[in-house]
């Protein structure tokens, strides 16, 4: 089981122990998983040595750092709104923060740079207890949401994280420590959850939809983020976690129906991407793009015999003085 709480934007920048979350209060919220890769990724270098046996001489730890994927699939509960505001980095309050705004129903984010930070805990059982790991000072990297025919709504999130904390072993529970349970939310499955999706081409005065018909779509965020690795910190982990430009992508496939796609390639248009994603309560999210270019495979093509005619195409989203690279409004009825 894996849960996450609130943490420092973690800088290792001085000599001395490193703080534990276990000597601190902590309420966990509970992570609606299908499937993780989150660890400890250690780099070992080897000695050089010449020996006179033939013989390796000797190996040190040299590099250290807390990355990994979650995937889940999509609801809309708190993991979902909080994992949004961490990918964007807008400065709304995520649920496991005690101070700040927080993402109002009908209000809209865009991207920014605000650091949320975040640890996590992995719970393992073993014969007399559990052993549990922390990975602290987690970022949200990347954000990848999959949506096709005959499928649930499925996501990827991309972890960014500087160190891990000393594992306990083998307790029942930490003094001070919390733990959420799920709670029951509609799942989103592709057919149903995308609604009023379209893409529109700007002619010069108004945007004028495609008619497009989607198959499939892949929404990808990124926030191209690096480890800070620093030499005299006494740590062999990074020193800090740095962000790089904002990235949002979109591709898929769709039945070809007219060249609008193709053309908006040639010519260098504008685009406009708006969908929802909502389920069976009409929760969920409002995804736009104002200023998106074609960037690949706009051209129709034919897999084989009895087959449909489609269009793989692939798209970036740039800056737009008012609605950002990419702008979500919350939608909820609670």
């Amino acid at each position: 089981s894996l849960w996450y709480a609130a943490d420092a934007d973690i800088v290792i920048n001085s000599l001395g122990a490193a703080s534990q979350l276990s000597a601190t209060a902590t309420a966990w919220k509970p992570i609606p998983l299908t499937g993780e890769s989150l660890a400890a990724n250690l780099t070992s270098t080897v000695s050089e040595q010449i020996t006179a046996n033939r013989s390796y001489a000797n190996s040190v730890l040299s590099g250290g750092e807390v990355s990994g994927t979650i995937n889940f699939e999509a609801q809309a509960n708190d993991f979902l709104y909080d994992m949004l505001i961490c990918a964007t980095q807008n400065a709304a309050k995520t649920s496991f923060e005690p101070t700040g705004t927080a993402w109002a129903a009908a209000a809209a984010i865009k991207n920014a740079s605000t650091k949320h930070c975040f640890a996590i805990l992995r719970r393992v059982a073993v014969a007399s207890g559990y052993d549990w790991y922390v990975y602290r000072g987690c970022q949200v990297g990347g954000m990848t949401l999959e949506i096709g025919t005959g499928a649930l709504i499925s996501g990827t999130i991309n972890i960014t994280g500087v160190r891990p904390d000393t594992v306990i072993e083998s307790a029942a529970t930490v003094s001070g420590w919390t733990y959420g349970s799920l709670v029951d939310t509609p799942l989103m499955s592709g057919p149903y959850s995308l609604r009023e999706f379209s893409i529109s081409t700007w002619n010069g005065s108004i945007w004028v939809p495609t008619s497009i018909t989607m198959q499939s779509l892949s929404i990808s965020i990124d926030n191209q983020m690096r480890a800070q690795n620093a030499v005299g910190i006494n740590s062999i982990y990074a020193a800090a976690v740095a962000s790089g430009r904002f990235k949002t992508t979109f591709s898929g496939s769709a039945y070809y129906a007219n060249p609008k796609i193709y053309n908006a390639l040639l010519g260098d248009t504008k685009i406009k991407i708006y969908g929802k994603l909502l389920d069976s309560s009409t929760d969920g999210i409002i995804f736009e793009s104002h200023l998106v270019k074609v960037t690949s495979g706009a051209s129709p093509a034919a897999g084989g015999p009895d087959q449909d005619l489609m269009i793989s195409t692939e798209f970036q989203a740039f800056e737009d003085v008012t609605n950002g690279t990419l702008k979500l409004t919350k939608v909820t009825t609670a």
